[in-house]
């Protein structure tokens, strides 16, 4: 993927984030530079408010080195999990609001439902709700996730990572779903949560490259009628 496209493909997850309601003035949104040793990220602005001229280049040791908007205060947690996952290629920070009500009692999202399996076991939870704004509260967090496609804090949203832009955000939308069915379940009675076999069994078939894309591509499509619809100029939703 080209400079160009990993730029149009990040501003669209930007809104998509927004537009699903994972993320409202605070949030942010990153992709890995291939062979750059650095990653693009939303500045510190609302995601909604986020254009291609907007993002900032930042290296992996924390220096921003292009964009003329300040980087996140939290962008120390991804420097710290881009350091430590080579198989991580985008990584967003959320507060998504069925996620922090269960965080708040202490619980983990689990796969409950059959999207929900693009996270396919029980998330870690972070059990500090500072923000991570410091490399050695980014380190502790990276620890908390482990090898996991993401983790939740403690009163605090959650941190949610992929092989691509699209992979990211298709998991976030479905994190969120997972934990609103989860909710409403615990509400009347004991969920029956998927086992292990059945969750490793669906994300096999939502994950593949072609399923993947026709999730982006539907959440791609809404942002894009939407800037159409306020007459704003777009292009594709990206290769």
């Amino acid at each position: 993927m080209s400079g160009d496209d990993l730029r149009q493909r990040l501003v669209i997850g930007c809104k998509i984030l927004s537009r699903e309601g994972l993320v409202r003035g605070f949030g942010h949104l990153s992709a890995r530079l291939p062979g750059a040793g650095a990653f693009l990220i939303s500045p510190r602005v609302s995601l909604a408010l986020v254009e291609e001229p907007d993002l900032a280049t930042v290296t992996l040791d924390g220096q921003q080195v292009a964009g003329p908007r300040p980087m996140p205060m939290e962008t120390p947690l991804h420097t710290a999990i881009y350091r430590r996952r080579p198989d991580v290629m985008s990584i967003t920070r959320l507060h998504p609001k069925m996620v922090l009500v269960l965080s708040v009692l202490g619980r983990t999202v689990a796969p409950v439902h059959s999207f929900g399996t693009v996270l396919p076991r029980p998330l870690p939870v972070f059990p500090s709700s500072a923000l991570i704004r410091t490399p050695q509260r980014a380190e502790a967090l990276a620890d908390a996730l482990g090898d996991a496609p993401g983790v939740i804090l403690r009163g605090n949203g959650a941190v949610v990572v992929g092989g691509s832009i699209a992979e990211t955000c298709v998991r976030a939308v479905y994190l969120e779903e997972s934990a609103e069915i989860l909710y409403r379940a615990l509400s009347i009675g004991a969920p029956c949560y998927l086992t292990p076999e059945e969750a490793e069994e669906g994300g096999a078939e939502i994950l593949p490259p072609v399923d993947l894309e026709r999730a982006w591509n539907y959440y791609a499509d809404q942002v894009l009628r939407d800037r159409a619809g306020a007459g704003g100029r777009h292009g594709g939703a990206g290769p």
